[in-house]
């Protein structure tokens, strides 16, 4: 049973009560706030590993908490619940520094596995930019911010190149959609100016790590990429 301690705030009585009973049958411990103000007093106040927020609540928007939790507990990771084809929410979410986003209506087993996700890829996130991480035949250093293969031969990447590698190595397994990673890669959410950013990109990368490991890397058509671990 896990004892991570999970934050609602949802002002959707139902939504919020089934969320609730989802997440204590998964083994986490659960509170609940049925508006942005209460989830804050609750962040301040009692130990949270992750926050669920909602991006329409009263008193103090999910957007909001958002902001407000980078100043005041920036460690907490966070999962904003948005509505179906609201694409705005999700990068605006994304920008203010949540970890992930569900889109309503979805299903629970999706939003057990993201959670599970965010928590796994969480502890010590601060020192991630110096976290040495492994792909399969080598090894991904964000200190010195070289990739090698297991022979020892360097992998010549560019910033962008290799910190889009570091995206799929520490969320594997997980569907990324293009705009994710114009957001946590590039900092952007100008599609017009940045249509062909990343699909350029990622050829390049693929060509560098060869046809074997490249073939890892998934495009998923209309919904984004995925790093196989497998």
């Amino acid at each position: 049973m896990s004892n991570k301690c999970i934050l609602i705030a949802e002002d959707d009585s139902a939504i919020r009560r089934v969320l609730a009973d989802s997440l204590t049958g998964a083994g986490y411990e659960v509170r609940t706030a049925p508006d942005g103000r209460a989830a804050l007093e609750l962040l301040l106040s009692t130990p949270i590993d992750l926050a669920l927020l909602d991006v329409n609540m009263p008193e103090i928007s999910g957007f909001k908490l958002l902001r407000m939790m980078q100043k005041e507990c920036p460690g907490i990771p966070s999962i904003i619940l948005t509505a179906c084809g609201d694409e705005q929410d999700r990068v605006k979410g994304l920008q203010l520094g949540a970890d992930d986003y569900v889109v309503k209506p979805f299903s629970i087993a999706e939003l057990l596995a993201r959670v599970a996700a965010v928590l796994r890829r969480s502890p010590g996130r601060t020192l991630a930019v110096a976290q040495v991480l492994n792909f399969p035949g080598g090894t991904l250093d964000g200190e010195t911010r070289q990739a090698r293969f297991a022979d020892g031969t360097p992998i010549l990447l560019t910033e962008k190149e290799f910190e889009l590698f570091r995206y799929f190595l520490t969320h594997p397994g997980r569907i990324i959609p293009q705009e994710e990673l114009l957001v946590r890669v590039w900092g952007s959410t100008s599609r017009a100016a940045q249509t062909r950013t990343v699909a350029v990109t990622l050829t390049r990368l693929r060509e560098k790590l060869g046809a074997a490991l490249s073939s890892h890397i998934e495009t998923i058509r209309g919904r984004g990429y995925r790093w196989n671990e497998a």
